[in-house]
């Protein structure tokens, strides 16, 4: 809408006064300009109307019949201009429409947007096809503004509600402070514009696409006026609601672009939909729109595949189809000739291979043929067959892509040791049963069946049989998706690796051949056809149909770009293209060697600012130096002691290693590529020798050594771990064990040699294995691997035997719970416990994801050496390997091992022909078999394997014949003696076990500290520290381990998290203690005592405690008791001091149990007894009968024997109430209920008497393990004659060694004048008269601490008396009602009371006796001493 010229247009003579207003006023805002009707100038106040003529009225009325031309309502925004120019929505809907100016339609909306913002008085429009809200906004607002974008209703301002309000618009704060310095409001314009299905807002772009439009036909406006908004920091969100859209179609945000009006191709149209600046975020029902500007927005919606799409994608893959089959046909026939006239095509695996892709590919297409041509004709079981097919020969044609791939590999990467047996057999296992497993799984579940693809308007474009379509998204991403995607992977990493074969291999023989390079490419896209890698276009599909329609060409066409015998032919030139580049680039190798020196010097001249450069650059570079690790040198050892056998070499071990060099040499010769046999390392005195010679078998003294668990542990304690100088190489040296014994120090090999001997002379077939480990197991890292001692063996469960059903059996009551709460139970339950192993789960993930290694870039190279045991010998029955560094065995299958070189023994020596391509997995060690092994020496005592009948039959004849006459010629060499002398292990030297008696091992999340035997003054051996997290910082729990502790302590577990200590005992402690469970040592808590009942006259087995029960169990007693529980109750009497000596606490409640007797009918054995002290009522149960379902039973009521007056109490019968199960066969008469009821008494007496005895038990429990744990005692062999003697006058001495250093540090701590000098001024010099008065003052306030001292000692032994004096007296009151416990207690009291009494008494004497010497010798000791003596000495 312009501002410096108005235009007028005729309507009605009612409309002149409104048109000359608004061309009035619009005048009067532009500057003076020429007038409208001539070249005169014009103020602006100055009314120009023009005259009509009749042809000019003619044409103005003409032009009101068509408002469509956008001319006639151009500049009018009122209702009538509005809906008279909405028509044109639908009049416009018609192509070719001539009444029709899309351009000044288009124009005429995004003008009365700007009228809204600029002019219109009004704040809301609300009409059928248009709703807008106008609101001013201030431009230094603090937040977000919403608005409401339901096409319904007008919008407003609302909250952030996406639930209320599912169409919005967010305009960020940032839009309006960015116009805060020029303006403090804007007017903000809001509509919402139905536009119909016409073509009016349709543009160019949709025009063109069929099926495409704008989703709702609702377009959104926002707009500030003349204010131009682009380019926002933060864009705006608008939010478009929708139902759920069917997968081919796409939507995307768009804006109105009037830049595009000029580009155009639509006639008449200012401009066009583009998505620049904008971007979207899908959703299920709605999709969020963010542009950087202000304009209308609109979601468009467009079909992926229309109808004419996917006629002409389905008629190029017929196409395609067919001629591919023709070839194929071609290729199958060809191979079926080559195969009977050459007899290469017989065993040849390749043409094989590339014969079965072929037939998959023949017969997918033509399923693909039958499937499209015959539709969803027929039934629908028809139909599910024909999908289950076509999937079957898809998945058939990936499978064989894929092997393609894998034999391409074995071809030309691996190249070597690519021998499988029956391995054609196995690839067509894979390629057409395992798409037959896939079909069978998927058809299981009733996933086939007819598919249709359809358009926006819900139009079927093409119907096949294939996935059903509600089973489509899972079932077809699943098995056809996924699957290729495997496939292709892993063709396109073989095809990657092939091509960096060819291109990255010496250029030597580039410029000697034309076309090399274009030979390499050609062969490159003939093999990405052969693998399927065009199959892979696929993915770039939804950038645009161009994409959709090379996919289809390239996949229908694919073999007739690559037969069978061209395919062939590329793998040969392949072959010979790689053989023939490492052929030159050997030459080239030996051209470099063979070319002067003088040469090489030309070609490296470097100028001196080259070489300053260089200099400066290095200078630069920051070189940390490693430290150097331990290492284990001849130098440090003493070889003048060592006997000749060490120094020199015998005939026949000079033999022997003449026989190893030969060996050495002949195989370097037939193995190249392998690295050389590790056969005579040199000894401590340089001496080579022989590996198996440096093998000493010996059998140790000591029984602990005899199995291999404990010897392999021996080794790993006693030695240091020393690295390999070279960890790619093995050592240069081998020293005997008798030196690493004495140094306690060596490698990999030294460990392994050791440990070999010692299970050779154990009886184990062992041997040494030179090979290649990981990383950790070289370095013995164990922080990755759970530590043996944390790991809880598996508890076997003891299966119950089944008592047999009774005949008679008392029903059990019946369930009135809901079943549904139980079933709602078990499911919460159930998902409690799925979270939280879901939780774990992650948990575990998130730890081994943190606990992961970086790769290590020597993998597979580091050289290790450890023992492989062999089944056999010693009941052995699997063979195993052995780290000699831990100790630990491993199975032969375990990931540590990558791979063996060789492996010897006392024997002979053998090496390893197996590939390890899959470490030591595969690997068989019979060592007999020749072929896997070859052994240096004949003569081995391991068996052959027989030949097999393929091996049997080519055998020569004629070999027999020729060898006729050597069959008793002896060509076996006997293995030398051992050159290492006897291993010996002193007894001192295996009681050490670790270097200096120490040693620590760090787990993952766990540490283990080993000592030596009285190494710690309390016999700790063994200590075991569990942590929660990886780095070791929380602890959760510690074990140690004891020996030759006095108390028999074994073990100690201590709970960090929960506080429980655990003591176990081994048998011998004083109160045969076995374990002892607690958290606090102060009596009257929760523990449980285990004792070992064998040792106990009463039977305890176990004894439970809380502060209110007490619970006993017993076996093997003569009374057949089996249990007691005690209850107590609270103390009425409160001392000082609670215990069960002084003050026990009252007992309420006695229950015990008996086992059965035999001797005695089941009705008159009691098998419980409950004595109710404060009711004064005994109840018993007795043994039920076997053939009875119920037990006796029988209470008494325990009553005082006389009345307040003194009368007798006569039993009667309510004092004794019985249930007898067979009441005539035992009727008790009255006077057996008096006697029962004495008896019971007698007992209840007994019962509450030793459940006193069991506190007192208790408390000399306690007191016990508290001295024990105060003196930690350790007991000595009397065999061990030298830690008897000689370590007790040691200890003696360093314990007088050590009171001496406390005393002398007591006494240098002890200044008896610095509370005094402290009062004095810091650095001033001290006078005669202060050092009097500090004298004073000392023997004033020394003398002043004696006197309070005495005074202390006198008021507690003044206290004491009053204290017996008052019990005294409490006893003569209530002699007389006293109880014998009461009586027990006060003897108790007064025992122990006249106990302290007499102590204080003798302490109060003894102070009075060296009070006035201790003055004195304060006195004395204040006159020498030497700050003060000088100044005292007119004093003395």
């Amino acid at each position: 809408m312009g501002m410096s010229q108005a235009q007028v247009h005729t309507v009605s003579v009612d409309g002149w006064s409104r048109i000359l207003v608004r061309t009035t006023r619009l005048w009067s805002l532009s500057s003076p300009t020429r007038c409208p009707c001539g070249p005169s100038p014009c103020s602006p106040f100055t009314l120009c109307i023009p005259l009509l003529d009749q042809k000019n009225s003619a044409t103005i009325h003409e032009e009101s019949r068509q408002p469509c031309k956008g001319l006639i309502n151009a500049n009018r925004f009122d209702d009538f201009g509005l809906k008279d120019t909405a028509k044109c929505f639908s009049e416009c809907a018609r192509s070719g429409n001539e009444s029709c100016n899309l351009g000044n339609l288009q124009r005429y909306w995004l003008n009365y947007e700007i009228h809204l913002a600029e002019e219109s008085l009004t704040e809301t429009v609300n009409m059928g096809f248009l709703t807008a809200l106008v609101k001013n906004i201030s431009t230094s607002i603090s937040e977000d503004l919403h608005f409401s974008l339901t096409p319904s209703q007008v919008p407003k301002q609302v909250t952030e509600d996406e639930h209320q309000h599912p169409d919005r618009v967010r305009l960020p704060r940032s839009l309006f402070e960015s116009l805060q310095g020029s303006r403090p409001m804007v007017r903000l314009a809001i509509t919402i514009l139905d536009v119909g299905s016409g073509n009016v807002f349709k543009g160019p772009q949709l025009s063109l696409e069929d099926g495409s439009s704008v989703l709702n036909n609702h377009v959104v406006g926002l707009s500030l006026g003349h204010i131009n908004v682009t380019g926002l920091a933060e864009p705006l969100e608008i939010t478009f609601s929708h139902q759920h859209q069917p997968p081919n179609m796409t939507l995307s945000c768009v804006f109105w672009d009037v830049t595009k009006g000029s580009l155009s191709s639509s006639p008449g149209s200012s401009g066009d939909w583009s998505s620049k600046g904008c971007s979207t975020e899908f959703g299920v029902n709605r999709t969020i729109c963010r542009c950087d500007h202000l304009t209308f927005f609109a979601l468009l919606l467009r079909p992926v595949l229309d109808q004419v799409t996917v006629k002409a994608l389905t008629r190029i893959s017929q196409a395609g189809c067919g001629t591919s089959m023709i070839f194929l046909a071609f290729t199958i026939v060809l191979y079926a000739v080559l195969r009977f006239s050459r007899q290469r095509f017989k065993f040849e695996d390749a043409p094989k291979i590339h014969v079965a892709l072929s037939v998959s590919l023949f017969l997918l297409n033509l399923a693909f043929f039958i499937n499209v041509g015959h539709g969803l004709k027929g039934s629908d079981a028809a139909c599910w067959a024909r999908g289950a097919v076509f999937h079957y020969f898809l998945l058939c044609a990936f499978t064989w892509m894929g092997l393609e791939a894998f034999h391409l590999y074995l071809l030309v990467i691996k190249v070597f040791n690519t021998y499988v047996g029956h391995y054609f057999l196995k690839l067509s296992l894979v390629g057409w049963g395992l798409p037959a497993l896939i079909v069978i799984g998927t058809g299981s579940a009733n996933s086939y069946g007819p598919y249709a693809i359809r358009d926006k308007k819900n139009t079927t474009t093409l119907e096949l049989c294939w996935f059903c379509e509600k089973t489509a998204t899972s079932a077809l991403y699943v098995t056809v998706h996924g699957y290729f995607l495997i496939t292709f992977l892993f063709s396109a990493v073989v095809l990657g690796l092939v091509a960096l074969k060819i291109f990255t291999l010496s250029s030597a023989t580039a410029g000697k051949e034309k076309g090399q390079h274009w030979k390499g490419v050609l062969t490159l896209l003939g093999l990405s056809s052969l693998v399927g890698v065009t199959w892979g276009l696929a993915i770039l599909t939804p950038l645009g149909l161009s994409t959709t329609y090379v996919f289809a060409l390239f996949t229908s066409l694919q073999e007739t770009s690559s037969p069978d015998s061209q395919r062939h032919a590329r793998m040969e030139v392949l072959k010979e293209k790689v053989e023939e580049e490492e052929e030159a680039e050997r030459a080239e190798r030996g051209e470099k060697m063979m070319r002067p020196m003088e040469v090489r010097k030309e070609e490296t001249i470097m100028t001196q600012e080259m070489l300053r450069d260089l200099e400066r650059k290095l200078s630069e570079i920051e070189v940390s130096i490693p430290e150097k690790p331990s290492t284990f040198t001849k130098d440090a050892i003493d070889i003048s002691k060592l006997p000749l056998s060490y120094q020199s070499n015998t005939p026949k071990e000079e033999h022997l290693l003449q026989v190893a060099d030969n060996f050495s040499r002949q195989y370097s010769h037939l193995c190249p590529d392998r690295v050389p046999l590790f056969l005579h390392p040199v000894n401590e005195c340089d001496v080579p020798k022989f590996v198996s010679t440096t093998i000493r078998p010996t059998l140790m003294p000591y029984p602990e050594l005899y199995n291999w668990d404990t010897c392999a542990q021996f080794v790993s304690d006693f030695l240091s771990v020393v690295p390999l100088p070279d960890p790619l190489k093995p050592p240069s040296y081998l020293y005997s064990s008798t030196t690493v014994l004495k140094y306690q120090k060596g490698n990999c090999f030294d460990f392994s040699t050791l440990l070999c001997s010692m299970l050779i002379g154990a009886r184990y077939d062992a041997y040494c294995v030179y090979g290649y480990g990981s990383q950790d197991l070289c370095h013995m890292d164990l922080t990755r691997e759970v530590c043996p001692l944390t790991v809880k063996p598996k508890e076997m469960v003891k299966e119950e035997e089944k008592a047999p059903p009774k005949k008679y059996a008392v029903k059990p009551p019946r369930d009135l719970t809901s079943r549904f709460e139980q079933e709602q139970e078990i499911k919460r339950q159930e998902a409690i416990k799925a979270e939280e192993e879901r939780r774990l789960k992650q948990e575990e993930e998130r730890l081994v994801e943190q606990e992961s290694a970086k790769t290590d870039p020597l993998h597979g190279l580091r050289v290790h050496s450890w023992v492989l045991v062999l089944s056999g010998k010693r009941e052995v029955p699997e063979s195993f390997f052995i780290d000699p560094f831990t100790g630990r065995s491993y199975s032969t299958q375990d990931d540590h091992f990558l791979g063996i070189e060789s492996l010897w023994n006392h024997k002979n020596y053998w090496v390893n022909m197996q590939d390890c391509w899959n470490c030591c997995k595969d690997l068989v060690f019979d060592l007999g078999d020749s072929v896997r092994w070859e052994y240096l020496l004949l003569g081995t005592d391991k068996p052959l394997l027989s030949l097999t009948e393929e091996e049997d039959d080519g055998t020569n004849d004629d070999d027999d014949v020729e060898n006729l006459g050597k069959e008793d010629e002896d060509k076996s060499f006997d293995m030398p003696c051992s050159w290492v002398e006897q291993i010996e292990i002193s007894p001192e030297a295996f009681e050490t076990r670790c270097p200096n008696g120490k040693k620590v091992i760090q787990y993952k999340r766990a540490k283990l500290e080993k000592w030596a035997p009285y190494l710690n003054n309390n016999g700790l051996v063994c200590r075991l520290t569990t942590y929660e997290d990886l780095e070791c910082t929380k602890t959760l729990e510690i074990k140690e381990w004891f020996q030759n502790r006095e108390d028999m302590l074994e073990l100690k577990h201590i709970n960090k998290v929960t506080g429980l200590n655990i003591d176990y005992f081994k048998p011998g402690h004083p109160q045969a203690l076995r374990v002892h469970s607690y958290t606090s040592m102060q009596p009257e808590m929760d523990r449980v005592m285990e004792f070992y009942e064998t040792a106990r006259v009463d039977g305890l087995i176990k004894r439970e405690e809380t502060p209110r029960t007490m619970t006993e169990y017993y076996q093997g007693r003569p009374d057949l008791l089996s249990y007691r529980h005690v209850n107590f109750g609270p103390r009425i009497k409160k001392l000082a001091l609670n215990s069960a000596e002084s003050n026990p606490r009252p007992v309420v409640k006695i229950t015990e149990q008996f086992f059965r007797n035999p001797a005695k009918p089941a009705d008159e054995d009691v098998a419980e007894r409950v004595f109710l002290i404060l009711d004064e009522r005994i109840q018993l149960r007795y043994h039920c009968r076997k053939d009875r379902i119920t037990a006796s039973k029988r209470e008494f009521l325990w009553r005082t024997e006389g009345d307040s007056k003194g009368n007798k109490i006569i039993m009667t019968p309510d004092m004794c109430l019985s249930f007898e199960v067979e009441p005539m066969e035992h009727t008790k008469k009255l006077l057996y209920q008096p006697e029962a009821m004495m008896k019971l008494k007698n007992e209840e007496k007994l019962s509450r008497h030793q459940a006193w005895e069991s506190e007192l038990e208790v408390l000399e429990i306690l007191k016990l393990r508290e001295e024990e744990e105060a003196a930690h005692a350790l007991t000595i062999s009397i065999y061990d004659t030298k830690r008897n003697e000689k370590s007790k006058e040691y200890r003696e001495a360093m314990e007088r060694v050590t009171h001496e250093e406390h005393l002398w540090q007591v006494e240098a701590q002890l200044d008896y004048l610095a509370p005094f000098l402290a009062q004095l001024p810091p650095g001033e010099k001290l006078t005669r008269w202060q050092a009097v008065r500090l004298k004073d003052e000392c023997l004033s306030d020394f003398k002043q601490r004696l006197i309070d001292k005495a005074n202390l000692i006198q008021a507690r032994f003044e206290k004491e008396t009053q204290e017996l004096q008052k019990q005294q007296q409490w006893y003569q009151e209530n002699q007389v009602t006293l109880t014998p416990e009461d009586e027990d207690l006060y003897l108790s009291y007064c025992s122990q009371a006249m106990f302290r009494i007499r102590i204080l008494e003798q302490r109060l004497n003894r102070h009075k006796e060296l009070a006035p010497l201790k003055y004195l010798a304060l006195e004395e000791k204040l006159y020498k001493d030497p700050r003060l003596v000088e100044l005292l000495k007119v004093f003395v």
